[in-house]
């Protein structure tokens, strides 16, 4: 059976342990432990391991810098989406698709998970004959 290739921005590591948002956290737990069991391939960008190392220590992934591919794909969601987000949300829209994930898990709704940039992202794989990424929570991943 394949892997799916999930990519993972630090919302789901800030959320690990975040006694304020109980759901939340029990949530991220049990999508970190299905990752424990290695049954995804798990992509996480650079800059991301850098700063989560050691907890990162528990499960297996891979790590995506900003190549000009990505750079590149970045203008263009930047341009014809118009994403009114951070050009590090962009980047690592555009790094999950370059990486040819599945999905793109994040627990930031203003940002990733919303319509919007759902719509957006999907125009994008359409337009570039890239895979149609699918950008969830870890609860949709989870159920």
């Amino acid at each position: 059976m394949r892997k799916y290739k999930i990519f993972i921005d630090d919302t789901i590591l800030n959320h690990l342990d975040a006694p304020n948002k109980p759901d939340v956290m029990a949530d991220t737990q049990s999508l970190w432990g299905m990752f424990q069991t290695d049954i995804y391939d798990i992509i996480l960008p650079e800059t991301v391991v850098r700063i989560y190392k050691d907890i990162l220590s528990q499960i297996q992934y891979s790590s995506v810098s900003v190549s000009g591919e990505v750079s590149e794909l970045a203008r263009y969601i930047k341009d014809l989406v118009l994403l009114d987000c951070s050009d590090l949300v962009i980047q690592n829209l555009a790094a999950a698709q370059v990486s040819d994930c599945d999905f793109f898990v994040s627990w930031n709704y203003k940002d990733v998970v919303n319509i919007k940039t759902i719509r957006g992202v999907k125009i994008i794989a359409m337009l570039e004959d890239l895979k149609d990424i699918v950008i969830c929570t870890p609860t949709m991943l989870i159920q």
